[in-house]
């Protein structure tokens, strides 16, 4: 990963869309009130339970109330947390040391049956929206040896077990048996060891933090903290700049110079993991958007033929769709992870724009004048979202495709849509917690099976026997070179021949602050009070 890159104020580079905003940040010149915290957001988590979303939102806010028994640094390094250490005993067992001294924040301790407990909680959990079952699927029991000591066993070798219930929320056994999912939403179950406990949250305005400080790794940075939920982000901006909020998340590539200019703000960017790509529902035999020219549902899904799914991906410019609508804050991807992680494949590049190609093999799968479709995606989740997909609507038009709609929506709407498979092709993005591919690989392709923790995120039914035992054998391998290739050869197989999913970009990411504040720009895109540090 590129060292994060650190935007300062330049004279004579401030923009016009920002130019009348400017005079107001001037004259409410200042930083962070005392040792109080406000966070302004784009997207709003869909719950205070820790283990009822397993997606980057919910992640960036309940990381603040919870501790996992792993973290993960900025970049991407796993460092301890609850748990200081952990030795894999033999192949189906494994010891972990669990942090001595810590309590949760109604003073009650932590200790190992909480950490059982919490591995046991997701597999009971009715109605997640995206359930952490794939976390805590290979775990076959907790031992408690002592106080601080647990063993682990798994029901087949887990070389990459920390990897997956490290990043498992610990929540109190004693507060959370019994408790539902508004339990937790109400603050009466939301019992952490965070650095932050839980006071209120208003829906769609605003979760109230308060500074825990008995927390063991220190008293916490700030005293209170408030999570402002801003989609608009226009209105996010003019909230920075007046001063109303201290740190912003999604500042869009267009406005990265402007801010950048104003001596009261600071602009912190960086390259993440989140691969924007398009979700093709492939495993059905008919599909709710595709239509013939006369906009007839078709009888047969044309999204199931890998040459509808290739000629998809050769309409796509992607260097077009980075510098020209991204505004330069990407990379072109042709798979999951970008290059450092384990499990890239080197050899894999994106596809190339090539319209002829397309063309001839929609007509060879049966669609010579080609076919209607309609294609979806948020309009608040990452920058740019919404004029990316209009980008691949005419893209796909040019390539020969009839295109009935295009249609954005709130990312907390499509998220429960795109659950009950309600789209044929949308835009989507995901960033893993994991430094390597085996988590992407798990959640976006694997055939789904949530008990089993296999295609959490598959939501399109893609499905490849050949796929899931490469991708099982990479799993159980304990070797990290030969475990990386798999994941690698497995990622070919997925990706370039059958065409499960389409990589479009990695994002980059910006975030801004007011002066005397620094933002830890992350590769996990992760929008935590923990990246935000007082001075610069």
């Amino acid at each position: 990963m590129p060292d994060t890159e650190i935007l300062r104020a330049r004279a004579g580079r401030a923009g016009t869309r920002l130019a009348v905003l400017t005079l107001a940040a001037l004259l409410s010149a200042g930083t962070a009130a005392g040792r109080d915290l406000t966070f302004g957001r784009g997207t709003e988590h869909a719950a205070i339970d820790p283990h009822f979303n397993d997606a980057g939102n919910d992640v960036s806010t309940n990381q603040n109330i919870y501790d996992r028994l792993v973290e993960m640094n900025a970049r991407q390094e796993m460092t301890p947390s609850l748990a200081t250490s952990w030795r894999a005993l033999d192949p189906l067992r494994w010891e972990v040391k669990l942090r001595a001294g810590v309590t949760f924040h109604d003073g009650s301790a932590f200790g190992p049956e909480d950490v059982a407990f919490s591995l046991d909680r997701p597999n009971h959990l009715v109605g997640a929206a995206a359930p952490w079952t794939r976390s805590v699927a290979s775990v076959a029991g907790v031992d408690v040896v002592d106080a601080t000591t647990i063993i682990v066993r798994t029901k087949t070798p887990k070389p990459m077990l920390m990897d997956e219930i490290g990043n498992v929320f610990m929540v109190s056994k004693k507060a959370a048996t019994g408790a539902s999912t508004e339990d937790f939403n109400s603050g009466r179950a939301a019992i952490g060891t965070g650095p932050y406990r839980f006071v209120a949250w208003q829906r769609g305005d605003r979760l109230e933090l308060q500074g825990y400080k008995p927390h063991w790794r220190g008293t916490p940075e700030f005293d209170r903290v408030t999570l402002r939920f801003i989609p608009n982000t226009a209105a996010r901006i003019a909230d920075l700049m007046a001063g109303a909020v201290d740190v912003i998340d999604g500042v869009p590539p267009n406005d990265v110079p402007s801010l950048a200019a104003c001596k009261e703000l600071r602009v912190w960017s960086g390259l993440t993991n989140r691969i924007t790509f398009l979700a093709i529902d492939s495993g059905r035999a008919t599909t709710p958007f595709a239509t013939d020219l006369a906009g007839a549902p078709l009888a047969k899904n044309p999204l199931a033929d890998m040459r509808v799914r290739r000629a998809l991906s050769k309409m796509i410019n992607r260097p077009a769709l980075v510098e020209r609508v991204a505004g330069g804050q990407g990379v072109p991807a042709g798979q999951i992870v970008p290059p450092g992680q384990g499990g890239y494949a080197e050899d894999l590049a994106p596809d190339t724009l090539d319209l002829a190609a397309a063309k001839r093999l929609l007509a060879e799968a049966g669609y010579p004048q080609g076919f209607g479709i309609t294609i979806q995606s948020s309009n608040d989740r990452f920058p740019e979202d919404s004029a990316v997909l209009q980008a691949l609507g005419q893209m796909f038009t040019r390539g020969g495709l009839k295109l009935n709609g295009v249609n954005s929506m709130p990312f907390n709407v499509m998220i429960g849509q795109a659950a009950q498979q309600k789209f044929s092709l949308y835009l989507w993005a995901y960033n893993s917690g994991a430094p390597d591919a085996s988590e992407g690989l798990k959640s976006l392709l694997a055939t789904r099976d949530v008990a089993a923790g296999m295609g959490g995120s598959n939501r399109t039914q893609y499905s490849n026997p050949a796929f899931d035992a490469l991708l099982a054998k990479g799993l159980g391998e304990f070797d990290d070179t030969r475990r990386n290739g798999l994941f690698a050869e497995a990622t070919r197989l997925a990706i370039r021949d059958d065409v499960g999913m389409i990589p479009l970009y990695w994002q980059k990411h910006s975030w801004g602050s007011r002066a005397g504040l620094r933002y830890e720009a992350n590769v996990q895109d992760d929008n935590a009070v923990r990246f935000v540090h007082i001075g610069e």
